[in-house]
């Protein structure tokens, strides 16, 4: 990999973290960014973005995405405007949700 490439790596990963430390309002953030020029988020998956959001499951993921209609592959900078408010819509009534804790041992 040339020091160009991981610097590109370097970069996809800081906005991952960004969306794991903000959540959804970092999602809905780096999802508008990846449509308004941002290379970096444009080139990452929506399902890795989703998937960054805690406490949402690899089940929950899934469920996300296909209610958009976005594929696992489909990067974030290649969604549609109907996918994307879609993602953003399902994504903005959970964040309202409870959070479910499991039972304590």
């Amino acid at each position: 990999m040339t020091l160009h490439g991981s610097d590109a790596v370097h970069r996809r990963a800081l906005v991952l973290s960004e969306v794991a430390a903000e959540g959804t309002t970092g999602l809905k953030r780096v999802l508008r960014r990846a449509v308004s020029g941002d290379e970096d988020a444009a080139a990452l998956p929506v399902a890795s973005l989703v998937r960054a959001v805690r406490p949402l499951t690899a089940l929950d993921t899934y469920s996300l995405l296909r209610y958009a209609h976005i594929r696992e592959s489909d990067l974030a900078g290649e969604i549609s405007a109907g996918q994307r408010v879609a993602l953003v819509a399902v994504i903005d009534r959970i964040a309202h949700l409870p959070q479910v804790r499991p039972p304590a041992p």
